[in-house]
Parts: structure tokens; sequence; C-alpha cells
């Protein structure tokens, strides 16, 4: 869904309206069952989405190191602590408001984030083409928004201050490596081809030898079958790295070229409304992850 479209801005009016007079736990269900068509279990969890369910209400809010990792400026804090500060793309500024942003002091390619939220991302490819005041419009807009508003993310909401970041421009080929890790095991990852609002993504599910897995989500294309790149071995002990201190997190590369840097630490993939197909994969992939509580 076009993010300028109206039906899309009224939903996600609505979906804020909502997020601040309705029991969480209630709207989590209620989104589950618009998008997945089926009842979520937070009580007594099994599926992958089930438990993510669980910890996107119970405990990721709550735990101070998911919510600084889930904070794209924050988090290159603990990336540089793990030792892994040297595949950090180069950050070219930071800035609370969008008017404080130096125009001149940045190159003509590089991508503007803000840190709060999911695809904040706006890509100058050539900054004397740039609209700056319809720039700083949109920063500014999403810098005003609680992203967790929307699907119910309520460590987005903990990350103060919001910020905007720029960052290198890494190229016009960029692939995305995601792996799911489980208690600082990465189990299996998946490829994706769109950087910018992976929605649009073509994208396939891969073990962790590379193997294709006969399943996809609904809501993308399938990628098909590809080349591992060289470095796939040295993404999988980053992934290992950085993801030991949490039950669950997705760790997410940019690979381009011969080479790879790292993206972002993803608690809550897809809102955890994740439409996986077949639906034994959510079960088989439910039984790996093991709850805090467990």
């Amino acid at each position: 869904m076009e993010r300028n479209s109206v039906f899309y801005k009224a939903r996600r009016k609505m979906q804020s309206a909502a997020y601040c007079v309705l029991p969480h736990e209630f709207l989590s269900k209620l989104y589950y069952k618009i998008y997945l068509h089926e009842n979520v279990n937070i009580k007594n969890p099994e599926s992958f989405n089930e438990k993510l369910q669980w910890l996107k209400l119970k405990y990721n809010a709550e735990n101070p190191l998911v919510v600084q990792c889930a904070d794209k400026y924050r988090v290159r804090e603990y990336i540089t602590e793990k030792g892994y500060g040297h595949i950090l793309t180069k950050l070219l500024g930071v800035w609370d408001r969008a008017e404080d942003i130096d125009w001149d002091s940045l190159p003509e390619k590089f991508v503007l984030k803000c840190n709060h939220g999911c695809a904040y991302n706006i890509i100058c490819q050539d900054k004397s083409k740039l609209d700056k005041e319809k720039t700083c419009r949109q920063l500014n807009a999403w810098l005003k928004e609680n992203f967790a508003s929307f699907n119910v993310e309520l460590h987005y909401g903990k990350i103060k201050p919001r910020r905007i970041i720029c960052e290198e421009y890494l190229g016009d080929v960029i692939t995305d490596y995601k792996f799911f890790c489980f208690n600082g095991e990465p189990k299996f990852f998946y490829v994706s081809s769109d950087l910018v609002h992976d929605r649009q993504a073509s994208m396939g599910f891969f073990e962790m030898d590379g193997k294709k897995i006969p399943m996809i989500r609904d809501d993308y294309k399938d990628i098909g079958e590809i080349k591992m790149p060289e470095c796939l071995g040295e993404m999988t002990e980053a992934a290992k790295a950085l993801s030991k201190d949490f039950p669950f997190v997705r760790v997410d590369f940019f690979l381009y070229g011969d080479s790879y840097k790292f993206a972002e630490l993803t608690f809550t993939p897809g809102a955890c409304m994740m439409p996986i197909n077949p639906k034994e994969y959510d079960i088989e992939w439910g039984k790996m992850l093991k709850l805090p509580r467990e």
C-alpha cells in the first residue's frame, strides 16, 4: 500500500487513536485477526508469530537493551561494544530537527533516517535535485509520530529522544540478508532485494547452508534460487555475536559487492504478523523460540 495514499494515512490515524484508548493486547489480537485471519493465543503461545506477540507485549518494552538496540542511532553503541564497529555504515550526521541539517556538509548521495521506527527512510541519489523543504516536512512529520501506535510495537515508543540520522549511501544495488536468531543461534535467514521498503521486495528463506526453504511470505514475491556470497560465514558469525543477549532478534545486513554492512536489529519482524505459507513453518519456528518465562 502506498504510504501517501488517503487510505493509508486514514488507517494510521485510526490506529494512533485506538492505541491511546484501547488495551494493547486487545488491539494486538484485533490486528492479528484482520491481517492473518486467525486468532492469536498470547496467554499460551505456540507458533512463531504468537511467541513474537508475547515478546512484543510482555518483554521487549521492559528490556532497556531491546529499546536501545531498536534505536537506529543508539544501536551503533551496542555494535561497537560487541567488536563490530567496522561493519557500521559511516555516520554523516545526527540532528534533533530537520531544520538543523547541515546540507552543505553532506555528499551528493546519502540516506536520511529517523531512529524510532521502520521505513522512515529518504534515499538521496542527487543532492542538487533534492527538494529540501519537502524533505524537512516529511522528516519532522515522522518525528512527531509514535511508531508504537501503529501495530502495538511497544518498544519503539520507549525510544527517546527521536532523532534524524544520516548515513553513507552504499550504492544502487543493495541486497538485505536477515538472520533469524534464537538465543544467539542463527537458524535461518531470508534474502530481500529491496532496500527502501521491504514490503515491495522479492525475497526467499534459506537454511544456514544456503539451501532454499520451500515456503514463502504471502506479502512478498519469491526471489528464486540465488548464489550465496563468500562472506556468508562472516555474516553468520556476526549475527551470532550480535544476537546472544536476546531470546529472539533478527540481525540484518546490507550486502553490496563482496562486502557487507550492519543494517539493524529487528525484534518484531512483520509486526509479529508474518503471513507464513505453509503454516507448518510458523509452528516449527515457534518450537525454536524459548520465551524468558519458560
